[in-house]
């Protein structure tokens, strides 16, 4: 199970993915259908639009169909994507600004420096042996990654102790449509965004994706589950939701 969210971000690349057609109600929706080695359809919206994951062998027919039981919920996530604000671009420069674990940090280049530093709301990037924009965001973005996966194991240990179970395998995501998701077999992925919001959102984020070792659906079951690892999970996922828009393009 996966759980997903609105990130925005420039393509870089064409989806995978056959493009196909589809008519839900008076709009004529494109969407990208991949074949996949999972057991049901699933179905993503994000900047490349409708995108849709189904079994080898399900026919098209049976996705189709699905996807238009799905109708109302895709066209309303669709018009959400089109009115979203977009998140803002971080430009490595010295000066600009990035959340670490939802408190602001300055961007401090340093030259004939090597490494990065954390110290006083400052994040101080060397500059040597290479100073160019693309070079120093490179080696932020492997620093944040770092850190959250330094975070994330810890928090996982945590709760998965709340839960009774051994701390499951945990992957990096650098998915732009999803925070995070547990695979069938225990495994868990977690987006290394995640690293900007507050612990209390990464909290819930593991917190969600621990329950689904129990409930592998969006249930009662599951949510209650989720309830006695997580208490005030409801307010977390509305905040959640009204946090995406703002994490910033890197």
């Amino acid at each position: 199970m996966q759980l997903e969210l609105p990130l925005a971000a420039p393509p870089v690349m064409v989806p995978a993915g056959t493009l196909r057609y589809i008519q839900l109600g008076s709009e004529i929706v494109a969407y990208r259908l991949r074949r996949a080695r999972r057991r049901s359809i699933g179905m993503v919206i994000d900047e490349d639009g409708l995108r849709v994951a189904a079994p080898g062998r399900a026919p098209v027919a049976e996705v189709e169909a699905f996807i238009r039981e799905k109708a109302r919920w895709v066209l309303q996530k669709l018009a959400d994507w089109r009115s979203a604000p977009k998140p803002p671009v971080v430009n490595w420069s010295d000066g600009a600004m990035i959340a670490l674990l939802g408190a602001p940090v300055r961007i401090e280049l340093l030259p004939e420096r090597r490494g990065i530093s954390l110290e006083g709301g400052r994040l101080g990037v060397g500059l040597a042996p290479r100073g160019e924009p693309a070079a120093v965001g490179k080696r932020g973005i492997a620093w944040f990654k770092d850190r959250a996966r330094a975070l994330f194991g810890e928090r996982l240990a945590v709760y998965a102790a709340k839960l009774g179970v051994p701390a499951p395998a945990l992957a990096l995501s650098n998915a732009r449509t999803q925070w995070g998701m547990c695979r069938e077999d225990g495994r868990v992925r977690l987006n290394w965004r995640l690293i900007h919001l507050p612990l209390r959102l990464i909290d819930y984020v593991v917190a969600h994706e621990l329950a689904h070792l129990r409930e592998m659906n969006h249930s009662a079951r599951f949510w209650a589950v989720v309830g006695g690892l997580y208490p005030d999970y409801q307010a977390a996922r509305r905040e959640l939701r009204e946090s995406s828009h703002h994490l910033p393009i890197l």
